[in-house]
């Protein structure tokens, strides 16, 4: 028996509870089969009982001590009004067994918010609460995700008391909010759907909830669900997925809910992702059905602890559903089972396994099943027949199975022509078996592998596929072919290029040995897509050049003509011949209508590598207007996956920033990373690539202290080396974002790590130019902390012609001008800041355009350069050039717009006498000229 405190209480209670239940004559006897067996709590059960006998016939009642509000379970001297921190106490919203929570308006007049207050008990053994109140606070800053109440501030009152401001969610347990609603089945699972999503985001977070109950899981008004109380949350082993005992555990027991407890909660066995999935379980089969799991004749612990022990549940369809419970989901009885069975069912058992191992194997995956359940697919819980297989399928093609039967019934009246086409259709059919037992065999070598312990990738995978197919589909060529297209095709989504090569050859070779040279010719298409992925445009070109050979004059073949206008408008575009690529990616789009329609994947392609043209002749408006038109097409495309609609998201952001709507792209993204965050989860890569460029824009208006919110998942983006570009971006940004809020220990470590990847050789393979970009980061962040004398080394650097003689790319270099300008200005050469800032300015103007509000942005420079020559009526006339783009671009409430509007005011009060004139300039122009603007420039 174990022999933690709590354990063995609940096991005394439960003793307690039985011998409560028994008759007076008939617990003798029992008491008696318990010494024969020498239960070690039987000497604590009679002293228990023997209290009940003395509580029944003494007068305690009159003799007990009045308590105190300090003295009672729970009481404290907070009321209402009393200070806490920055907030004022208003009413009590609730306690529980280690804190009391209130409500609490933020009156120090920075901003008004309401947050609930949590204060821990003043009592004895504090020191427990207090490890458990630390641990909640580090978990909830570690968590931001919409669905779970955020921790606002933290502190300790004068008194040393700890406190935790948190989001104040003013709402119902979910199972309150769907009654009161009447909420559907359909609309509970939807809701639900938003729960596993926030206890998703806490498991990436290596946190385990170990408390999911209804009223932990409140719903807004609108229709929000936020998952709240992580107060006996606890962090999972960094090398493990389980909790290890603690001092904390030990000391205070295993704290939970009896009713949502998972078996090895009760029995003290380490906790791991599946005590979650389990609570959720019970949660879901409440949602869904209206009853606890666990059916009890008497409704006590004992009896509840033996059934989530000893007792299986019985599916949701299958319990004695009442009328009341029924109308509540908008529906009758009879109906509600229908629903309920046989997929929901199957989700509700599988949380519900007794052992850990049986459950679902992650919350990724029992949300993969909510999903399936809603979109009429089959789920994974269970093995379905055929029968019901396509029971599913009938579902969700009524139509096309209404028309498949009339079809059949039509077949009777043509069984001759069936019977002649059948022969035709012998070679297919043997190609479809063939590739069935291929497909079969690769994963049950899969599932033999992973038996016996070994993980196989998916590298390996498809690698045994390859000569798998080689092997033992020699004699069927064709089949071969199309096998190994697939294959191939698969190798270049993931980057495999070099597998890719040698898979795509083969293809070819098969395609020409069988003389079928268009089949050949789309697979030499694809061959050079693979090598223009993989940076060898001679290679892509090659390969081009030769599928045309291969085809030949095909003016009428779509399909392939649109396949190699496309990959020959990526090279162009490579190549920076933007006007070529513009004219192959329309031809590319108009073939593939032809063949496809508008609404097909490769339709969309060709689109959007139009844009990607229009962006690089800096047309941004028709860029524009083609995503529109391109996120409008996608919407109407059935075979497009959802993520790829959401990625589309993304580009948008991208367009807006590089246009220099900043402003825009800051509003756009406040809305599209929660779109992503509920179609593909808040820890998808896709959602994740988002912040950097909401980061970027909010970064140029001013807002530094709005962008630390993501710091930690700009940090992991930085750190993560599977897509170098995206990683090197994400610590540029965070680069920026700590000069901006000044010097400190993590901008050194920021400098360090630029200025080795600024530095490195070959070593590190990526574009030359992100090499450059990172050394200009590293001047920006000189000249924001105060070093002019440093940047000018590393912007010198840049601008010096490399060894292979190929100069900066423009953009590059008029940015590094403008710096090398600035850093003059700061060390107050006048002369040279207007000459580097005018060459700069002239490069910006050439590159992106005189209305573009970077080169505006960049031109406040040169203004404050002519300012401190004197120049001030020249450096009015840049300001307010400047100002309504930089308006349109920034908004007028961005810090950074402010400081424009500072400087404009600076600049008309200067020289009142000659304010239509410029003044001679100083022997010194660049000493104590500069406009009290927050930053000393403009980037």
């Amino acid at each position: 028996m174990s022999h933690t405190p709590e354990q063995q209480w609940s096991a005394l209670s439960a003793l307690y509870e039985e011998a409560d239940a028994l008759p007076p004559h008939a617990l003798p006897a029992w008491l008696a089969r318990l010494e024969t067996q020498r239960h070690p709590l039987l000497p604590q059960l009679k002293r228990m009982l023997e209290a009940r006998a003395h509580l029944e016939t003494d007068d305690f009642l009159g003799t007990l001590p009045r308590l105190s509000a300090r003295d009672a379970p729970g009481g404290s001297d907070w009321a209402p009004g009393r200070r806490v921190g920055p907030y004022r106490l208003v009413r009590p919203l609730g306690e529980g067994g280690m804190a009391e929570v209130w409500l609490a308006d933020r009156d120090d007049g920075v901003f008004k918010r309401q947050v609930a207050i949590k204060l821990p008990y003043p009592r004895p053994g504090r020191e427990t609460f207090a490890v458990r109140f630390d641990r909640e606070r580090n978990i909830l800053a570690s968590l931001r995700h919409p669905h779970i109440a955020a921790l606002y501030d933290a502190g300790v009152t004068a008194e040393g008391q700890a406190w935790l401001a948190l989001e104040y969610v003013e709402g119902q347990p979910i199972s309150a909010f769907c009654d009161e609603r009447r909420l559907p089945v359909r609309d509970r699972v939807v809701l639900f759907r938003q729960v596993l999503l926030a206890v998703q985001h806490a498991h990436a977070n290596l946190v385990i909830h170990r408390d999911l109950k209804p009223v932990n899981i409140l719903v807004t008004p609108q229709g929000e669900a936020r998952l709240l109380d992580f107060g006996i949350a606890k962090l999972l082993e960094a090398e493990g997925d389980s909790i290890a005992e603690t001092e904390l555990t030990r000391q205070a027991g295993r704290s939970m809910t009896p009713r949502y407890a998972s078996p090895e909660q009760l029995t003290g066995q380490p906790l791991t992702i599946a005590c979650d999935v389990y609570q959720l379980g019970v949660v879901f089969y409440e949602l869904i059905c209206g009853e606890q799991p666990y059916e009890l004749k008497v409704a006590s612990p004992a009896q509840l602890e033996h059934a989530i022990l000893e007792t299986d549940p019985r599916a949701p369809s299958r319990r004695n559903l009442t009328p009341i419970s029924a109308e509540s989901r908008g529906t009758t009885v009879k109906a509600l089972r229908r629903t309920l069975s046989p997929e929901l069912d199957a989700i509700a058992l599988r949380c519900l396994t007794k052992k850990p191992s049986g459950r679902y194997s992650s919350v990724d995956a029992l949300l993969a099943d909510v999903d399936r359940w809603l979109a009429g697919e089959a789920v994974l819980a269970r093995s379905p027949g055929a029968w019901w297989r396509f029971a599913k399928f009938a579902a969700r093609h009524r139509v096309g199975v209404g028309l498949g039967l009339a079809a059949v019934l039509s077949l009777v009246a043509a069984t001759t022509v069936a019977i002649v086409l059948g022969l035709q259709a012998r070679e297919e059919s043997a190609r479809a078996v063939s590739a069935r037992d291929f497909m079969l065999n690769l994963f049950k070598h899969a599932d033999q592998e992973k038996s016996r312990g070994a993980d196989i990738t998916a590298r390996e995978l498809l690698q045994r596929g390859r000569a798998d197919v080689m092997k033992r589909l020699a004699g069927q060529p064709r089949l071969q072919a199309e096998l190994l297209g697939g294959i191939a095709s698969v190798q270049l989504d993931m980057g495999e290029y070099v597998h890719a090569d040698s898979t795509f050859a083969e293809v070819v070779r098969i395609y020409s040995d069988l003389g079928l040279n268009r089949e050949a010719a789309l697979a030499t298409v694809a061959h050079a897509n693979n090598a223009m992925r993989a940076g060898n445009l001679a290679r892509a070109e090659s390969l081009l050049r030769q599928a045309t050979e291969l085809a030949g004059r095909r003016d009428n073949d779509h399909e392939l003509n649109a396949r190699r206008a496309e990959v020959d408008g990526w090279i162009a575009y490579l190549q920076n011949d933007a006007q070529r690529a513009r004219t192959l990616f329309a031809e590319s789009r108009r073939h593939a209508i032809a063949a496809f329609g508008p609404h097909h994947v490769r339709t969309l392609e060709a689109v959007r590598g139009l844009i990607h043209a229009e962006r690089k002749l800096h047309n941004h408006d028709g860029a524009l207007a083609l995503m529109s038109e391109l996120e409008s097409m996608a919407r109407r495309t059935p075979d497009i996956a959802p993520k790829d609609i959401v990625a589309l998201g993304l580009d948008r952001a991208d367009l807006l920033y590089e246009s220099g709507r900043y402003a825009q792209a800051v509003q756009y993204l406040a809305v599209a990373i929660p779109d992503c965050t509920r179609a593909v989860g808040p820890n998808d890569e896709l959602c994740l690539r988002m912040l950097v460029p909401r980061a970027r824009a909010m970064l140029r208006l001013g807002q530094a202290q709005q962008v630390r919110s993501d710091t930690a998942q700009l940090e992991a983006l930085a750190n993560d080396t599977s897509s170098p570009t995206l990683q090197i971006d994400a610590l540029l940004t965070l680069l920026r974002l700590e000069s901006m809020l000044g010097a400190s220990q993590r901008h050194l470590v920021l400098l360090e790590r630029v200025r080795a990847f600024g530095l490195s050789g070959a070593e590190v393979a990526v574009n030359p130019a992100l090499k450059s970009l990172a050394l200009l980061s590293l001047a920006e962040a000189k000249l924001m902390t105060g070093d002019p004398v440093d940047a000018r080394r590393w912007i010198e650097k840049v601008l010096a012609t490399p060894s292979n003689n190929s100069a900066p790319a423009p953009i590059l270099s008029a940015v590094a001008k403008s710096l090398l300008g600035v850093s003059f200005l700061l060390s107050d050469d006048g002369g040279q800041a207007l000459q580097w800032l005018r060459e700069g300015h002239d490069e910006l103007m050439r590159v992106r355009g005189a209305d573009h509000p970077m080169t505006q942005l960049f031109s406040l420079n040169l203004a404050l350069a002519l300012h401190g020559a004197g120049q001030t009526g020249q450096a009015r006339e840049i300001v307010q050039r400047a100002e309504p783009i930089l308006l349109s671009s920034l908004g007028s409430s961005a810090p950074t717009f402010i400081r424009v509007q500072r400087l404009k005011a600076r600049l008309l009060q200067a020289h009142p006498k000659t304010a239509g004139a410029d003044a001679p300039a100083s022997a010194n122009p660049g000493t104590g000229t500069r406009a009290p603007i927050g930053l000393d420039f403009f980037s």
